[in-house]
């Protein structure tokens, strides 16, 4: 099995070139999220209710907190992917967008052949450079605000600009419970009674609001915190697993592997590489 990453950031969040044959699990990021398919495996995508393949005629767009998962081949084979991470409020900002409005109201994108070409090209100029200069993030941007015009070009009418927030003052407490613990184990037992609901009533309110389980919004949670201290920290691995609350360094390493396609020390050396 093939794996490889490269890391590029900017204004607008941070690009990774990835080449990877492994599963990604069922998870979510605090960025938004856009998946261009360049060649080898493509894989399936599942991104809420929508099952996205993608290919030169289509990309994925994910929504910030939004699960989803990617199945690859069995065979082995690798695909190789720019993986865009986009700050939601840059491109709110940018396209004029009210806050909490999704940046994608479908998941499946359409691509033209032009635009697949250029998410080539750009994959040419990220390779030749070690870092986004002035040139490389404009080109970025402007490759990002072309892909979620051709969104809102497929995205039905009456659902651009919707606006998600949750609603319920007792999953936003518990969020809160869990952005402050964030480093520490955690009982969702506990952070149901702090919030006055039964375990049961808890899980099911979470989904309904959040339209993720409290574990796999916990685990969105974990992995930022995680890449935040692979990137700034010269902490060693195992120190890293356990001030996130893993009992060892391989089920750390398992854990973002799932979620991010390479190992953790993969995507520190390609943290580093770009610092």
């Amino acid at each position: 099995m093939t794996e490889a990453i490269r890391l590029y950031w900017g204004r607008f969040g941070h690009v990774s070139v990835l080449n990877v044959a492994s599963d990604f699990v069922t998870h979510a990021h605090v960025e938004a999220h856009l998946i261009i398919w360049l060649e080898g495996t493509a894989g399936e995508m599942t991104i809420g209710r929508e099952t996205v393949r993608l290919g030169p005629r289509t990309a994925a767009g994910i929504n910030s907190f939004q699960p989803h998962s990617h199945v690859l081949s069995q065979n082995g084979t690798p695909g190789l992917f720019l993986a865009f991470y986009i700050d939601p409020d840059w491109a709110r900002r940018r396209r004029d967008l009210p806050s909490s409005a999704p940046l994608f109201s479908r998941a499946a994108i359409a691509l033209e052949p032009w635009l697949h070409q250029a998410a080539a090209s750009l994959l040419d100029h990220l390779t030749d450079n070690e870092s986004v200069d002035d040139v490389a993030n404009y080109e970025i941007e402007r490759f990002i605000d072309s892909v979620l015009d051709a969104a809102d070009a497929s995205a039905p009418q009456e659902a651009r600009g919707r606006i998600n927030t949750v609603q319920d003052f007792r999953v936003r407490k518990a969020i809160q419970l869990m952005k402050a613990n964030v480093c520490e184990r955690i009982s969702f037992d506990d952070v149901a009674r702090a919030v006055g609901l039964s375990r049961p009533h808890f899980f099911a309110l979470f989904k309904e609001q959040t339209n993720l389980t409290p574990n796999v919004y916990w685990n969105t949670l974990r992995m930022e915190e995680a890449v935040r201290q692979l990137q700034w920290s010269r902490e060693p691995l195992i120190s890293v697993a356990c001030n996130l609350g893993f009992t060892t360094q391989g089920n750390f390493s398992r854990f973002f592997r799932d979620h991010v396609g390479v190992p953790p020390t993969l995507y520190r050396e390609a943290a580093r590489a770009m610092a």
